[in-house]
């Protein structure tokens, strides 16, 4: 999905407090998880960058579709398990405590026929009384037309400048990143789309309570304008 980016991703991305937002995760999952076990699933894990605060605390296996940024976290943590997978399909066949899916990772998914399916799936890889926490991108009437962004990285060998004007198609957000990466080698001119699905709060807590999470949003997340999904599987009744 990143292509050329991913082995500038942790350097864009150096501005975001990942210790801070693990603080918050954890003190979450102590209040809602059920269990007594300390295994986590980190969906669409990226290259680690919550990794590697949350792994004081849990036992994490990571999961990504993309083979590049996954490379990456592999040598950034060799000794946390890492598959590859699409979250609407995957199977490591075993369940765990804990599912984070975070950065709005799952806003790829473009359709509400695919957001259920990966929660589906998510719950299938859930203990009974464990806890999943998902990360949204902006809901629909969160969205600012025409925003400019930039993100500069200026180190003595590398300068970064990633650009984008976010554009909107019904609910689907539109990034068009445009980013010159200089080094000794030269300067590269790299250009990359993404799209990311705004869905509402219902349509979250619909998906889970279908699959028989008790759950709650949290308008409030780690990130201005984005909240999180909190869900905690329902023990069967016997």
């Amino acid at each position: 999905m990143y292509n050329q980016l991913a082995k500038y991703y942790d350097k864009i991305y150096q501005w975001k407090d990942y210790k801070t937002e693990c603080e918050k995760i954890h003190a979450l999952i102590k209040r809602y998880k059920k269990t007594s076990g300390k295994e986590m699933l980190d969906v669409a894990c990226g290259t680690g960058n919550h990794i590697q605060y949350l792994n004081k605390y849990y036992n994490i296996t990571g999961l990504d579709l993309d083979k590049d940024m996954l490379k990456i976290a592999k040598e950034k943590f060799p000794g946390v398990k890492f598959h590859s997978g699409d979250m609407r399909n995957f199977d490591l066949g075993k369940k765990y405590d804990v599912i984070v899916c975070l950065f709005a990772a799952i806003a790829h998914l473009l359709t509400k026929t695919d957001l259920k399916k990966a929660i589906k799936k998510l719950t299938e890889h859930l203990k009974e009384g464990g806890v999943m926490i998902l990360e949204g991108f902006v809901e629909p009437d969160s969205f600012i037309p025409g925003l400019v962004h930039a993100v500069t990285v200026n180190e003595p060998d590398l300068k970064i400048c990633r650009m984008n004007i976010t554009k909107r198609k019904n609910n689907i957000a539109i990034v068009k990143f445009h980013v010159l990466v200089a080094d000794p080698n030269g300067v590269e001119y790299i250009t990359e789309d993404h799209k990311l699905a705004m869905y509402e709060h219902k349509d979250f807590l619909y998906a889970m309570k279908r699959e028989g999470l008790t759950s709650m949003y949290l308008k409030k997340g780690l990130m201005k304008n984005r909240g999180l999904y909190i869900g905690v599987k329902d023990f069967t009744i016997k």
